[in-house]
């Protein structure tokens, strides 16, 4: 079905609009009016119904317009009729309302009819071609009146004016005040004013344009009730030209503050695609005044003139709106995209290159969610402000949407051009926001896609930009990448990856390797942590490193983890009713997004009761990074788990936010030392410096990967209190590690063997 895009039915009506403007008779109007309808909607056939029968027609052989049809059609609301030549079509009827105008009506064969949004389009034409019929019949109408005064002349040239200045896309508010002018030099009278229905009150009016009011007392009504402008109002509820003689104008809109001084007044409505939404009205203190039809039809011109400027404002704004970001004013992602196909097909004919930079803000989201969205809004006009900045005026810089940003370099030899507006973006943009007498800060992470002549369209080279763009922000944000064919196929690689792992779980293809904790002082297993692997059909074993950050990117890490959780609590609670010796913890890693949901402590309470396993025999491993959120929630859902008696460790710590801050405040029982610290535990502090304040803040302290017995030594005399790493064992499927678990004599020595 032919859908037309709101923005394409907004140019096909701007196009319309300018064609009819084009032309001054009666005649040619029509004639340009169906041309044009036909081509806009691809129909077959296009006719203008008057009240005496066709008007105007096209497609239809000469003579042949079956006018008795279409007029049955018409008055039956029949939507398909037979067009000699193109068979059984469907047929579209919009009326041109005022006055009895008649019909503007389009056919055209095919399947489908005619979609709301073309129904829309065709209304659209039909109220333009009214409104310039009217405008045209009213002018000739005034010049077979006034062929001999020079106020004939005088309209002419103020209506001419007018048109110029819609024609040449004048400020809206500069169209206005030309009519209102020229209302008040023609008809010669005291004060005209425009008033229009306010956007967001339908009762009430704004004094838009006025001649000949004193500034006091515009500013005092600047803005009324329609109930209290009776000509006005009269004018638009009637919807139809009203004059008032002194006996009523006790309240009479402009003339409110001196009623008794005036002698006459007269409004006529002015429209919006047939809908009233303000009028135009003239006062006169001069006695004797009285407005003959002639100077009816001269307010009734000005009013058209009204109506036709508001509908064309309206009609470029819709337009504007499409191609240009309402928010930063730069462009929309359509126009965009338009300007790199063209600048492609420039750069093939002339044989340059053509550069892409997309551009999306690392640490929006922080600004946004802390500042406010009003922030947010003014920190995205600061950095499309500065981007436009960097480039030159044959570039053209767009948003894309969100935080993200796209820009289009022109007539360049190679990329280094590019790689320079790359820095600069990235230098202009790091500097402080100065937003509500606060510093923001944000970084941006840009990707460079150099287009060679006539290789690739605007969609693949943006595309190509993107790859590289996610490229810089996987290698540490806030820096450019040039994107190359590996990029491609890597993103390729992930995608699949991707795909592979949502279906991990159903598949059955995840399994939990665990690697023992040993009391270090007796050398005894007291716990396990449980490691996630996936056990790929093609790719074998995959280790965590490859598949973790990818699935905390695409948030698959909840259901994951989850996954993981459970079937560690079933093992171990299985373990410790099957072991002789002490029961084991379980050590079980979750995520910042798994901390982030608000039903954890639901979550773990309810896998602890399902699986049957003791809640202080679990330890939850949390990473540093998750206190860089600062947030209360956060703190509450660690409370919540502490109160379960679940335990809490820092893993890695020591290699991020590290803070005796969120120690001290932090429900958290232990410590886990990294290897790269337990690494250098002979000789170096640091290790024995963490044990140290392990021990000074009362928490557990665990060294990972722990591979020689001089480092077993190291930290047994530091006051380590636990450990892991291949000196004891590396991490076991659950049937390998079971029965050093179950076997009260197993030591390290015979798992090394």
């Amino acid at each position: 079905m032919r859908t037309p895009e709101a923005p394409r039915s907004t140019q096909r009506l701007g196009e319309f609009l300018v064609f009819l403007s084009s032309v001054s008779d009666e005649a040619t109007v029509v004639r340009v009016a169906v041309e044009r309808a036909a081509i806009a909607l691809e129909a077959e056939v296009a006719v203008v119904l008057g009240p005496e029968g066709v008007v105007g027609a096209v497609g239809f052989a000469a003579g042949a317009v079956p006018a008795a049809v279409l007029v049955e059609a018409v008055l039956n609301h029949r939507f398909r009729i037979r067009v000699p030549g193109a068979g059984l079509c469907h047929l579209a009827v919009a009326p041109m309302n005022r006055r009895n105008q008649g019909y503007l009506l389009v056919a055209r064969s095919g399947v489908d009819g005619f979609a709301a949004d073309e129904v829309g389009l065709l209304r659209g034409m039909a109220r333009a071609l009214e409104l310039t019929l009217e405008t045209i019949r009213t002018l000739a109408a005034e010049r077979r009146l006034m062929a001999s005064l020079r106020q004939r002349q005088l309209l002419l040239e103020q209506i001419s004016n007018i048109q110029r200045a819609i024609t040449r896309r004048a400020p809206h508010q500069e169209v206005l005040d030309l009519i209102t002018l020229g209302a008040h030099h023609l008809l010669g009278d005291d004060v005209v004013a425009l008033w229009m229905c306010d956007p967001d009150d339908a009762d009430m009016l704004l004094l838009v344009s006025t001649r000949g009011l004193e500034t006091d007392v515009a500013r005092r009504l600047w803005r009324v009730p329609l109930t209290e402008a009776s000509v006005p109002g009269r004018a638009m509820l009637t919807d139809g030209l009203v004059v008032a003689s002194p006996s009523g104008l006790t309240r009479a809109g402009i003339a409110t503050d001196d009623a008794d001084r005036i002698v006459a007044a007269m409004a006529a409505p002015v429209h919006e695609t047939g809908v009233v939404v303000g009028c135009l009205e003239v006062t006169s203190r001069r006695r004797s005044r009285s407005y003959n039809a002639g100077d009816q039809e001269i307010l009734r011109v000005f009013s058209e003139q009204v109506s036709l400027a508001v509908t064309d404002a309206r009609t470029h704004e819709a337009m504007r709106r499409a191609f240009h970001d309402p928010l930063t004013g730069l462009a929309s992602r359509t126009l965009f995209t338009d300007k790199l196909d063209h600048a492609l097909a420039a750069a093939a004919r002339d044989g340059t290159q053509v550069a892409v930079l997309f551009v999306d803000l690392d640490s929006f989201k922080i600004v946004n969610d802390s500042l406010g969205h009003a922030a947010g809004d003014a920190l995205l006009i600061g950095v499309a402000e500065r981007v436009r900045s960097c480039i030159r005026d044959c570039d053209v810089a767009a948003r894309l949407g969100g935080d993200e940003f796209a820009v289009v370099l022109v007539d360049l030899t190679d990329e280094r051009p590019a790689a320079r507006v790359a820095e600069r973006v990235i230098e202009a943009i790091r500097a402080p926001f100065l937003i509500d007498g606060k510093e923001a800060f944000v970084d941006v992470s840009v990707g460079v896609a150099i287009g060679v002549s006539g290789t690739m369209c605007g969609q693949s080279l943006l595309g190509n930009a993107d790859l590289a763009m996610y490229q810089a922000k996987r290698n540490g944000k806030g820096r450019y990448e040039i994107f190359h064919p590996e990029l491609r196929t890597a993103f390729t690689s992930r995608l699949d990856l991707e795909a592979d792992l949502r279906h991990a779980i159903e598949r059955d293809q995840l399994v939990l390797h665990y690697q023992p904790i040993f009391d270090l002082a007796s050398v005894e297993v007291v716990g396990v942590e449980a490691l996630l692997r996936w056990q790929h059909p093609r790719r074998g074993l995959i280790p965590p490193r490859e598949f973790i950050p990818l699935a905390e990117e695409t948030r698959l890490i909840i259901p994951l983890e989850v996954w993981a959780l459970t079937n560690a609590c079933f093992q171990v609670s299985r373990w410790n009713r099957q072991r002789t010796a002490g029961p084991l913890t379980l050590n079980v890693n979750l995520s910042v997004r798994q901390v982030q949901r608000s039903d954890l402590a639901e979550l773990v309470a309810r896998t602890l009761a399902e699986t049957g396993l003791a809640s202080e025999r679990l330890v939850l491993e949390i990473t540093e990074s998750l206190f860089l959120q600062g947030t209360d929630a956060i703190l509450e859902r660690l409370r919540q788990l502490e109160r379960l008696r679940v335990r809490l460790a820092v893993d890695d710590f020591g290699t991020g936010y590290s803070s005796l801050a969120y120690l001290a405040r932090l429900p958290i029982h232990m410590i886990k030392i990294d290897k790269s610290f337990v690494d250098d535990i002979v000789t170096g502090p640091l290790a024995r410096a963490i044990v140290q304040l392990g021990r000074t803040l009362g928490l557990t302290t665990l060294a990972e990967g722990i591979e020689a017995s001089d480092q077993l030594d190291a930290l047994r005399e530091a006051g380590c209190q636990l450990g892991q790493g291949f000196y004891f064992a590396k991490p076991l499927a659950a049937a390998e590690i079971e029965p050093m678990l179950l076997n009260p004599c197993w030591s390290p020595a015979s798992a090394q063997r």
